[in-house]
């Protein structure tokens, strides 16, 4: 197990917020219009959402809150964490599992328990996939940010029992259109994001399960998303994979 690190997943959020604006404002013209996105104008956009989530991001901010500088952030997520945890019993209880630095034999017990839990994460799966109201505060974003890493213990646990089953959910909550039309800029963004974290964890573990996705998207709202985020993900690993080399070659 490791301690939460929630500041890496706030920087990679942030660091495509402008391609998820795009793409997510394409998703819901497409519900206005009543129809899908054809494949040429998909790529239109996904390319130009790629293109804008490389940008360099000048300044950090957390939905609803002010700038803040990178010495804060760590006691930030302390704050947060603590608010959110006291609130909600299952993510305390996850929490407490999944900051054990060196567990027992009995606390990894039903730590796996609970990663192999159905109810659990059914639980789980419908907090993420619930759109919210109105404009996104900071304990809202950390919280859904808490939620992924559950299901990133759930399917990084190989012999998880239930492995096959946490990935269907993370497919559903990534396909799942919970974008309306009266939600602001930075909801959506959240939603995005959250969705966007979701597909890199479900890559990483099985790039065919990925890739399935594209299918299960196909012909609704949410192909222009799925689409773009899987563009985003081959491009960061390409790039990645060349600065390695130019790394090993000096």
């Amino acid at each position: 197990m490791e301690k939460l690190s929630l500041t890496s997943k706030r920087l990679l959020m942030l660091g495509v917020v402008v391609g998820l604006a795009i793409v997510v404002a394409l998703v819901l013209r497409e519900r206005d219009t009543g129809t899908a996105a054809s494949p040429a104008r998909q790529q239109t956009v996904a390319s130009a959402a790629a293109t804008g989530g490389h940008r360099p991001i000048p300044g950090i901010s957390l939905p609803g809150g002010p700038s803040v500088d990178d010495d804060d952030i760590r006691t930030m997520d302390d704050e947060v964490l603590e608010s959110i945890i006291k609130k909600d019993k299952k993510l305390e209880q996850f929490m407490h599992y999944y900051k054990a630095v060196v567990p027992d034999e009995q606390t990894l017990r039903e730590y796996h328990k609970m990663l192999s839990d159905p109810a659990t994460m059914k639980a789980m799966a419908e907090d993420l996939m619930d759109p919210g109201d109105g404009h996104p505060q900071s304990t809202e974003y950390y919280r859904r940010l808490m939620l992924v890493d559950y299901f990133d213990a759930a399917l990084g646990w190989k012999d998880n029992p239930q492995r096959q089953h946490v990935m269907e959910l993370v497919q559903d909550v990534i396909t799942k259109d919970n974008y309306r039309g009266d939600q602001d800029n930075e909801r959506r963004q959240v939603l995005g994001g959250t969705k966007f974290e979701l597909y890199r964890l479900l890559y990483a573990q099985d790039p065919q399960k990925a890739g399935e996705l594209l299918a299960q998207a196909k012909g609704t709202r949410m192909e222009p998303l799925v689409t773009w985020m899987a563009q985003e993900e081959i491009h960061r690993r390409t790039r990645e994979a060349e600065i390695l080399k130019e790394a090993n070659s000096r």
